[in-house]
């Protein structure tokens, strides 16, 4: 089985829309695709075939004002605004939900459980598809109301599985390919989630140690990556440099330039492959 998993980053995942885009172009096929937090949004688009959808949607300004509400969380509500980001970009250009529960490839996104703290690994409906979409790239602390999915309370998905690899090797996946947005040299400090988790810890004590062990969680999942089980091939796309955009914004200039450079990734990557896959027929 091949697997396409797509790691998240917020507006950082430009790059990562950038490498799916050009994936686009060449119909590369995939038997499953995954992916966390941002990462799950962009993997929709590819599998619905919406070429640039992410990146128009990344750069709309009614998009962009769902992030960094400043106003509006000091007054008690979220930092992003999930359902200004989610209707806007369906105004903008609608998730082809048909298109994408039609594709032959399976779609997975993660989610965190708010009151037990574990992650997991959904195959959404096309009726849960828009409220998972929102629980996978719901930011703690961000957004302050989680989202109702399978009778769980969720938020990011990230939180507790940063990427499903362990989960989609145990699927059947012996090859994977992997979009980072992160430089090959990343490690998590775990400083964030430290920072985070006392705002959960009186009322969501599991959540609090869950942000609390991400970096460890985060680090042991790229080790697993650079390291994986016998059998199994990892081949991972990651920026050449660390992308210009950040969590929680980016300049225009800053998405459209860590997009190209996923273009460019995405590219170079498939340009390999047809030359492995000649040099293997003339073998």
């Amino acid at each position: 089985m091949r697997a396409l998993l797509v790691e998240g980053g917020g507006v950082r995942s430009a790059f990562a829309a950038g490498v799916l885009d050009a994936l686009l172009e060449h119909d590369e096929p995939f038997d499953l695709v995954a992916g966390t937090s941002a990462g799950a949004l962009l993997a929709a688009a590819y599998l619905a075939g919406q070429k640039g959808r992410s990146l128009r949607v990344l750069r709309d300004p009614g998009c962009r004002a769902a992030f960094g509400r400043i106003t509006d969380f000091l007054r008690g509500g979220d930092l992003v605004d999930l359902e200004l980001l989610h209707e806007t970009a369906d105004r903008l250009e609608t998730l082809d939900g048909e298109a994408l529960m039609m594709h032959p490839a399976r779609f997975l996104l993660t989610v965190t459980d708010v009151d037990t703290g574990l992650g997991h690994v959904l195959e959404p409906s096309s009726d849960e598809l828009t409220d998972a979409l929102k629980a996978t790239s719901a930011l703690p602390i961000a957004v302050r109301s989680p989202i109702r999915v399978r009778g769980m309370t969720c938020l990011d998905g990230g939180i507790a599985i940063p990427l499903p690899v362990q989960h989609i090797i145990d699927l059947g996946a012996t090859e994977l390919v992997v979009v980072r947005t992160r430089q090959a040299s990343y490690r998590n400090s775990g400083r964030s989630g430290r920072l985070a988790a006392p705002w959960f810890e009186r009322k969501q004590p599991a959540l609090a140690e869950a942000l609390r062990r991400r970096g460890n969680v985060y680090n042991a999942t790229v080790d697993l990556l650079e390291h994986p089980p016998k059998g199994i091939t990892v081949q991972q796309i990651r920026p050449h440099r660390a992308p210009a955009c950040r969590r929680t914004g980016g300049s225009d200039v800053d998405i459209v330039r860590d997009h190209l450079m996923g273009v460019d990734a995405g590219q170079a990557w498939r340009s390999k492959q047809r030359i492995d896959a000649q040099h293997g027929a003339d073998a």
